[in-house]
């Protein structure tokens, strides 16, 4: 049987934990180089190295419990180059409709509702409450933050980060590795940089 070992044993490393553990998954431990990021809570399990010296084996499947796209691209990369497999966890609370594909290592979370005619790529969070509606594609490392929306027949490129209760209206368009801060409202298609306010402009 595959063992679990997340990827981040900082807030959202604990939080997959739990999301994993609730579906009947064998959770191994954590890999994170800080060797103290879970005394101060019950409950887990170990910390069993750093992502950067650990030896995969056999039967472990990985994933990355981190926001930040450039470090869920990071370390999703140097455990792909050891050889590992990786998982995703979608929380039975969550909604995934008809004609959603969801890559490889990616995180779902609870009250999510992912519509219909879904392209999502690999190590992608969705995170608690938030939505993308029909016909969006999603590329590779992008975060959702909680609380998002994203409206239909938008396109949403690699490494893209979505900041806590930010909104896509229709047909939008956000260009690699844009960040668009918290509860941004983007109104119009976005090449590079960060947005931020209602409408979301460039800073």
């Amino acid at each position: 049987m595959k063992k679990l070992v997340i990827i981040g044993a900082r807030a959202m490393g604990r939080e997959v934990c739990t999301y994993a553990q609730n579906i009947g998954f064998d959770v191994k431990g954590f890999l994170d180089d800080n060797t103290d990021a879970l005394e101060e809570f019950n409950g887990y399990p170990p910390i069993l190295d750093s992502a950067e010296n650990y030896e995969v084996k056999d039967n472990d499947v990985f994933i990355v419990a981190l926001g930040d796209p450039k470090f869920k691209r990071y370390y999703a990369e140097l455990i792909m180059k050891k050889g590992g497999e990786f998982t995703s966890i979608v929380h039975p609370t969550a909604f995934v409709g008809r004609n959603v594909k969801l890559g490889l290592g990616c995180v779902v979370c609870p009250n999510t509702t992912l519509t219909s005619n879904i392209a999502i790529g690999n190590h992608v969070i969705v995170n608690v409450n938030s939505s993308i509606s029909h016909d969006c594609n999603i590329g590779d490392y992008v975060t959702v933050s909680p609380g998002c929306h994203v409206a239909g027949h938008c396109s949403i490129a690699d490494g893209v980060f979505l900041g806590v209760h930010s909104a896509l209206i229709p047909d939008v368009t956000i260009g690699n590795s844009v960040f668009v801060a918290a509860g941004a409202v983007v109104v119009e298609s976005v090449a590079s940089g960060r947005v931020m306010g209602v409408p979301a402009k460039s800073k």
